[in-house]
C-alpha cells in the first residue's frame, strides 16, 4: 500500500477546496486561522511513519471548527427556506441528519443533510396510544400532496434565495445546493413528521420518526434519524469512541480505493457494520491501531458466513444491511483493502518479521 500517496489524499480531503477564497471564507466564519493550524498539528502531531499516521488520521474526527462550519451552512440554507415558506403560509421544522450530525464524516467539507418537515400536519402510527391527544389537521389534503407542495415551493424558492448557487432539483429525495456563497454542499430533504407508537408512549424526541418524500413516485420512505443517532452515540460512548473510528476508517478505505464497486456499500451500511462489531471494540485509545485488525477479521467473517451476514440489520432495524448482491462484491473489496492496510502496517512497523502478526498492531502504542 502506497502510504505516501494515501496520506496526501487524506490531507486533501480534510483540508477541502484549496482556493484562497475558500480558506478566507473559513476564517471569516470561525474568526480565527485555527483551521489551517489544526490540520498541520493533526498530521504532524503523530511522530510515526506514514502508514501509522494514515491509519490514525483516517480514524480521527474532522476538526470541530470545520464540522461547525458544515452545521452552520446547513442551518443557514434551511433557515432561509423556512422564512420564505412562512411568508407563503407554510410552516416547517428543520433538523440536521446524516454523518455530519453523528461526527462520522471524513471530509471537512462533507455534504450536509437538512430535513425540512411540515410542521402543522403530522402522520400518526396506528393504533394511537391516546387518540384524544391529536386534533384534526389544519390541512385536510393527503400528506403526499402537502409534502409534494412543500417540495415544489422549495424548488422555486431556493434558486431565488441563493442565485449564485447551483441548485439541482432532479434528485428524488433531496434538493442539492452547491457552489456560490456556500462553503459546503447542502441537501434539503422534504419530509413529514411520523409519530410512532413508541413516541406516542414515551414522548421522547429520539422516538420521533420521519417520512421522506420521494418525488419520483410520490411515495414516502420511513426514516429514524434521531433514534439512529442516539443508538450509535450511546453504543460508541461505551467503547470509547471506537465505533465512530471504525466508521471513519471504512469510509476512508472506500474513498481511497481504485475500485468503484466498493461504494455499493453505502454510508448507512458502513455504520451498521461498525455498530454490529461493537462488542469487539473495547480497545484503549492508545492501542487503536488494533482496530484495523478487528475490522479485518470481521469483514472476513462476514464474507464467509452467509447466514450471519443475511441476518444483519441496520441499527434502527428498518432493513437488512446486505439486501442486494452488489453489496457482497463491495464487502469483498472492503476486506481486501482492509487486509492490505493491516498487512502493510505490520510490514512497516516490523519489517523483519516476515509474516503477518496482528499482535504487532495491538502492541503498537501511538506516539503524539
Amino acid at each position: 500500500m502506497d502510504f505516501s500517496s494515501r496520506l496526501d489524499a487524506l490531507k486533501k480531503r480534510r483540508e477541502g477546496p484549496s482556493s484562497s477564497i475558500s480558506m478566507e471564507a473559513f476564517d471569516t466564519v470561525t474568526g480565527t486561522a485555527s483551521n489551517r493550524e489544526f490540520r498541520k498539528s493533526l498530521f504532524e502531531s503523530v511522530q510515526e511513519s506514514d502508514g501509522v499516521k494514515y491509519a490514525f488520521v483516517a480514524m480521527s474526527a474532522v476538526d470541530a471548527d470545520d464540522t461547525a462550519i458544515s452545521i452552520q451552512e446547513g442551518e443557514r440554507v434551511a433557515s432561509s427556506l423556512s422564512k420564505s415558506l412562512a411568508s407563503e403560509g407554510i410552516h416547517v421544522d428543520t433538523k440536521l441528519q446524516g454523518s455530519v450530525g453523528l461526527d462520522v464524516h471524513i471530509k471537512g467539507y462533507s455534504d450536509v443533510d437538512m430535513l425540512v418537515l411540515v410542521k402543522d400536519t403530522i402522520l400518526i402510527q396506528s393504533p394511537r396510544v391516546e387518540p384524544s391527544r391529536y386534533c384534526s389537521p389544519p390541512d385536510s389534503r393527503p400528506m403526499k400532496t402537502i409534502v409534494g407542495d412543500l417540495r415544489a415551493r422549495a424548488e422555486i424558492i431556493l434558486p431565488k434565495n441563493f442565485p449564485a448557487v447551483d441548485v439541482n432539483v432532479n434528485g428524488p429525495k433531496s434538493i442539492a445546493l452547491e457552489g456560490g456563497s456556500l462553503q459546503r454542499k447542502i441537501d434539503i430533504v422534504p419530509a413529514a413528521w411520523y409519530h410512532t407508537t413508541a413516541y406516542q408512549t414515551s414522548r421522547l424526541e429520539h422516538d420521533k420518526a420521519v417520512k421522506i418524500f420521494n418525488k419520483t413516485d410520490q411515495s414516502f420512505i420511513v426514516n429514524y434519524p434521531f433514534l439512529n443517532r442516539k443508538t450509535i452515540n450511546d453504543a460508541d460512548a461505551l467503547v470509547g469512541g471506537n465505533i465512530k473510528r471504525v466508521v471513519r476508517l471504512l469510509k476512508t478505505l472506500q474513498s481511497d480505493s481504485d475500485y468503484l464497486a466498493i461504494r455499493n456499500i453505502n454510508s448507512f451500511d458502513v455504520l451498521s457494520i461498525a455498530y454490529d462489531l461493537r462488542d469487539n471494540l473495547n480497545i484503549p485509545a492508545y492501542q487503536q491501531l488494533g482496530l484495523v485488525d478487528v475490522l479485518r477479521e470481521r469483514l472476513q467473517f462476514l464474507m464467509e458466513n452467509k447466514a450471519y451476514r443475511d441476518s444483519m440489520s441496520t441499527p434502527d432495524l428498518t432493513r437488512k444491511v446486505f439486501d442486494n448482491e452488489n453489496k457482497i462484491e463491495a464487502l469483498t473489496l472492503l476486506y481486501l483493502e482492509c487486509n492490505d492496510l493491516a498487512d502493510s502496517l505490520v510490514r512497516e512497523i516490523s519489517p523483519y518479521l516476515g509474516r503477518y502478526n496482528k499482535e504487532v498492531l495491538f502492541n503498537k502504542s501511538l506516539v503524539q
